[in-house]
């Protein structure tokens, strides 16, 4: 462990770097299984996701590489791959921001508790960040559930997620 940190951030830090590449690793399994259900935006909008939470694992650990800190690498646990409705993936997506953000928040606190303001500095803008793709997915699985009602829906909604993959050329779209 490094001086740099408190060991509270230090740890959750390292935990946050593991659970956003586990989350990258988790977008790629659903975009596979939502490509062999016929759903090429949403399978596309969940690539673009997996690309976006490796960015932000990259973000953590150069923070702590440039405060000298040594990154502890854990290990990544093979994804989940055999949900049975998009709807599934919908709702296990929202679930997973929900957990992220309250991982974040957590970290938020240790960096008061440790009066560590460069950290805390970095952290807000995950909080920033999360409560935007927290809301963005609890908007998409509303918007889902309704749609879902028939095939006609589903695919229109699977065109919009195309669009909004094509249009920002994944990009950040949250």
């Amino acid at each position: 462990m490094s001086l740099i940190f408190g060991k509270r951030v230090f740890d959750s830090l390292n935990k946050l770097i593991t659970e956003e590449f586990t989350v990258a690793y988790t977008f790629l399994a659903m975009s596979s299984v939502l490509a062999d259900m016929g759903l090429e935006g949403c399978s596309l909008w969940a690539e673009a996701q997996s690309e976006k939470r490796v960015m932000r694992s990259m973000r953590v650990y150069r923070h702590i590489r440039l405060r000298n800190g040594r990154v502890r690498f854990l290990q990544i646990p093979s994804p989940k791959q055999d949900w049975r409705a998009p709807l599934h993936i919908f709702e296990e997506i929202f679930k997973i921001e929900q957990r992220i953000s309250a991982n974040i928040i957590a970290i938020y606190e240790f960096t008061l508790g440790d009066k560590d303001y460069q950290t805390k500095g970095m952290i807000e803008w995950f909080i920033e960040d999360q409560m935007k793709n927290e809301a963005f997915t609890e908007d998409l699985l509303n918007r889902f559930r309704k749609m879902q009602t028939t095939d006609l829906g589903v695919f229109m909604f699977d065109e919009e997620m195309e669009r909004k993959v094509s249009r920002d050329n994944f990009k950040e779209i949250t």
